[in-house]
């Protein structure tokens, strides 16, 4: 009876296997945003308007990245009336201000 009652003992003490928990927050990374959000959208419509002339308008935000920084730095793919996307970098300062500081046109 102890050889059939030792072996249930031991699996019932066995550790069980960690829950998988989200990845950590990197102080300073780049973290996945709504792309709808209400923070990303007014510095979508900013870097739409900062484009080159002859860029269609804003059509879509098709992927947004957020970035603590002295403000926030908002790295996202604009798909552009015309067709174009561009990849572009904001930063919202913060005293609100915005400043385009990088467009990309990317095929």
């Amino acid at each position: 009876m102890l050889a059939l009652a030792l072996p249930a003992a031991l699996a019932a003490c066995a550790p069980m296997p960690a829950e998988r928990s989200p990845a950590p927050i990197v102080a300073g990374g780049w973290q996945a945003a709504d792309p709808k959000g209400e923070g990303v959208q007014p510095a979508a419509a900013y870097a739409a308007e900062h484009l080159p002339q002859g860029t269609g308008q804003l059509a879509e935000v098709t992927s947004a990245e957020t970035q603590v920084v002295a403000g926030t730095n908002l790295r996202m793919v604009l798909r552009m009336t015309d067709g174009a996307r561009w990849r572009v970098t904001v930063w919202h300062r913060l005293d609100g201000s915005f400043e385009l500081t990088d467009a990309q046109k990317t095929p």
